[in-house]
C-alpha cells in the first residue's frame, strides 16, 4: 500500500492514498520545523519467562519470588530488550501498553477447593492491586496426584517503568500440592507482549 504525506501551512500533515498505484508520495510542509515519522508496526517487546523448579502452594496468598528463569530451550527466544526480574518483581524496559498473560501447572495429592493464581500489578512501585485472577477446584482421582491448569491475563498500561510492576501470585485452599517448574518446558510461565505506545 503507498501513502502520501500532503503538507500544509498550518503545520497539519495528511495521510493519502496517490491515485497512480505503487507511487509512494512525501509533500511536507515548507514552513520551518521538523517532522518525526515514528513507527508503531508490529511487536517490539515479547518476552516469557517460567517457574525451573517445583514450589509448593499454601492456603495463604503468596507470590513467586524463586525460581524464574526467561525460557531458553528448544528455539526460545524474545524480541526486544526483554524483562528483568528480580525476586519475582519484573521490570518492563519501556513504556507502553503490555498484554501479560500467566499459566499455572498445579499437582494435588488431595482434593482442593480452590487452587488460585494471581496477577499483581502497582503503578506507584510500592502497593500492589490484583489485576487478574482464575482459580479452579480440583477433585482427587488418583492416589499419586491429580494435575490441572490455570490461565490469567491482562493489558498493563506502563506510563513509567520505575513505578509500573508486576509480580505473580498463588493461593489453595486443602492439602497442598505443587505448582510445576521445569528448566526445559514452559509448566508456570508468564508472557509479556508489548502491544503499542
Amino acid at each position: 500500500m503507498s501513502i502520501v504525506l500532503l503538507g500544509s501551512t498550518s503545520g497539519s500533515v495528511t495521510l493519502q492514498e496517490p491515485a497512480v498505484a505503487g507511487t509512494t508520495v512525501f509533500n511536507l510542509p515548507a514552513t520551518t520545523g521538523t517532522v518525526a515519522l515514528t513507527s508503531q508496526l508490529g511487536v517490539t517487546e515479547a518476552d516469557q519467562w517460567r517457574l525451573n523448579a517445583n514450589i509448593t502452594n499454601t492456603t495463604s496468598l503468596t507470590t513467586f519470588t524463586t525460581n524464574w528463569e526467561r525460557s531458553d530451550t528448544y528455539g526460545a527466544g524474545y524480541v526486544g530488550t526483554g524483562m528483568t526480574e528480580s525476586s519475582g518483581i519484573f521490570t518492563f524496559p519501556s513504556i507502553g501498553t503490555y498484554l501479560i498473560q500467566m499459566m499455572g501447572y498445579i499437582s494435588v495429592i488431595g482434593s482442593q477447593r480452590y487452587n488460585g493464581i494471581q496477577i499483581q500489578t502497582t503503578t506507584n512501585n510500592s502497593t500492589y492491586n490484583t489485576a487478574a485472577s482464575a482459580n479452579q477446584f480440583i477433585s482427587i482421582v488418583n492416589a499419586n496426584y491429580t494435575i490441572g491448569s490455570l490461565y490469567a491475563f491482562f493489558i498493563f498500561n506502563v506510563t513509567n517503568t520505575t513505578n509500573c510492576k508486576v509480580r505473580f501470585a498463588q493461593q489453595c485452599e486443602g492439602t497442598a500440592g505443587v505448582f510445576g517448574g521445569a528448566t526445559d518446558e514452559n509448566n508456570t510461565a508468564v508472557n509479556f507482549i508489548r502491544l503499542g505506545a
